[in-house]
């Protein structure tokens, strides 16, 4: 044999590792890491699950059910089992819930730090009980629904408000006919979030408003901004020490670019167009001069604007849902007409509105014709001042190119009335403007149906549009850029209304109706905070005061 002592050498190493003991290690016992779970173990849910639905409320907490309906329709198509068992859920439905303070809302009307105070002591408990869980169950269903129940349209009802508000807001079954399904759904696959996400309103208005609101919040928690003393007018190359305190204000808003001024207590030239901006943002007219008008909207706190965003978002709530491709847009606060086709500005124009004692009311209708050279029919509310008008000038009605007419349209010989006997009480004609150039609907007239005899119209009265307020009519909307309207109104007609033409019938003194073949939305609204097509940031006079009673309701705890 090859090799004997090699072979040999082999074996005895062999042998001598058995007897001295060259064994595996023993292995020893590790304990694995126990796994954290991820959602509540319980039993026994359904049947108090139930008797709350029942109920109507959850009991013991003396929580009314806001979404009965859809709450039970829910529950009901998974037989009572609770909804809210896997801590994913839970926490991103609790995120939800926080969220909406970026939306100018409390999450503490949701029940926010009541529901995560329960989760954390479930979490925290070994047992638990099924009554207590059920009511969990229900509060944080009922809260995610309700949260986005606001989101969707609005934590006030504006019909609550006084403020002439027409126009329905959008609504569970309009937006998201199959709800309880959704929601089901949502669960199963870990998309709270994303569910919850699409219920805001996603037009750029809304979502604009949102950044500006986290905007001037950091504004505030940096101390907002000291008030700039009252005083004289300060225009160009004026030297004036409020100056400093007016570049500091402007620089904490980013209203202006720092810049080094030569001296900064001269209004000098470059200051003056940075203030023309700044005025056409907060709706004053953009002369540079720096008066009342301008300190005041200044010197407003940052919490007021903080209050105002709040509210406009709100508002944004109520209509942003349900606008149509193509629609008209009056913003009664900051005297603008808009046509809208696809999100795009198409015309903008100037609008006079009503007076605080005759306000423009909100609301939607559809625009339907066009009148040219328009008879103007006298509101009854006006009768007692033309009825003294005429009485002391028996020559006034035709020196103002008006007649009298019965209610079936008949005009009167208004010279053989005797008009000592009438008082606005008793008088039964009408007084009634024929076409002309002192027609007070001007030239033309843009009818849509609606309770509160409101349209739009043109005036004689032109020079007023270069105002910067300009609440003036007795409701109707004031309308500067009318053939340009109504030429973009009649495309749909196919029939060559070009404004050339518009004028061309104008000119003749004839009245013509024009029937819209395409029907066109328009919606009349109160905004004194939003965005403008081209992402500009403004605010407006609140011409009527109805931001502090919006304010008032959306601070008040919501009442489930």
């Amino acid at each position: 044999m090859k090799y004997p002592n090699i072979l040999y050498l082999s074996l005895l190493l062999i042998l001598f590792s058995c007897e001295t003991g060259l064994k595996p290690a023993k292995q020893t016992n590790i304990e694995e890491p126990a796994i954290p779970p991820v959602s509540f173990e319980v039993s026994g849910v359904e049947s108090e699950i139930k008797q709350h639905l029942d109920a109507g409320y959850i009991q013991d907490l003396d929580h009314k059910l806001f979404n009965p309906t859809l709450l039970r329709q829910f529950y009901s198509d998974r037989n009572h089992r609770p909804a809210w068992t896997e801590f994913e859920n839970i926490e991103n439905a609790l995120a939800c819930i926080a969220d909406v303070y970026y939306d100018g809302l409390d999450p503490q009307d949701y029940r926010h730090h009541e529901i995560s105070t329960l989760y954390e002591e479930f979490k925290n408990n070994g047992l638990i009980d099924a009554k207590a869980f059920a009511q969990f169950d229900l509060m944080l269903s009922e809260s995610l629904l309700t949260a986005a129940a606001h989101l969707l349209s609005g934590k006030v009802d504006p019909n609550t408000l006084k403020n002439n508000w027409n126009i329905e807001t959008a609504t569970y079954k309009e937006k998201f006919p199959n709800a309880a399904q959704r929601f089901q759904k949502a669960l199963e696959s870990n998309t709270i979030k994303e569910e919850f996400d699409k219920v805001r309103p996603s037009h750029y208005m809304y979502s604009g408003l949102k950044k500006k609101l986290a905007e001037y919040r950091k504004y505030e928690s940096e101390g907002g901004w000291d008030s700039i003393p009252t005083g004289a007018t300060i225009k160009s190359c004026n030297r004036d020490e409020r100056l400093v305190a007016l570049r500091k204000r402007l620089l904490i808003t980013n209203e202006m670019e720092p810049y080094q001024p030569a001296d900064s207590m001269v209004y000098d030239a470059r200051l003056v167009e940075i203030m023309k901006g700044v005025q056409k943002k907060y709706g004053i007219e953009a002369d540079g001069n720096i008066g009342k008008g301008t300190l005041e909207a200044l010197n407003l706190p940052v919490d007021y604007r903080i209050q105002q965003i709040r509210a406009n978002l709100e508002r944004g709530r109520w209509v942003l849902q349900n606008l149509e491709k193509r629609y008209i847009a009056v913003n009664i606060a900051g005297f603008e007409l808009y046509l809208i086709d696809d999100g795009l500005e198409v015309l903008t124009s100037p609008v006079m509105v009503g007076k605080n004692q005759t306000q423009t009311p909100v609301f939607k209708s559809q625009m339907s014709y066009i009148v040219l050279n328009p008879t103007w029919t006298v509101p009854r509310s006006l009768n007692a001042q033309y009825l003294s008008n005429q009485k002391r000038n028996i020559d006034y009605l035709d020196k103002e190119n008006m007649e009298v007419v019965t209610s079936a349209g008949k005009v009167l010989d208004h010279k053989t009335l005797n008009w000592s006997k009438y008082t606005e009480a008793n008088f039964p004609y009408m007084f009634r403007q024929k076409p002309g150039p002192k027609n007070a609907l001007g030239v033309m007239k843009f009818m849509f149906p609606n309770d509160h005899s409101i349209y739009l119209h043109d005036t004689p009265s032109r020079g007023l549009f270069t105002r910067d307020l300009r609440a003036f009519s007795h409701g109707c909307i004031r309308t500067k850029e009318i053939y340009a309207l109504a030429e973009e109104l009649l495309v749909g007609n196919h029939e060559g209304w070009t404004q050339a033409r518009l004028k061309s019938e104008v000119a003749s003194g004839k009245t013509i109706t024009i029937n819209l073949k395409e029907r066109i939305p328009i919606l009349l609204l109160y905004w004194t905070a939003g965005i403008g097509f081209n992402q500009n940031f403004y605010f407006k006079s609140d011409i009527y005061k109805r931001d502090d009673a919006l304010i008032e309701a959306l601070n008040q705890p919501f009442e489930f």
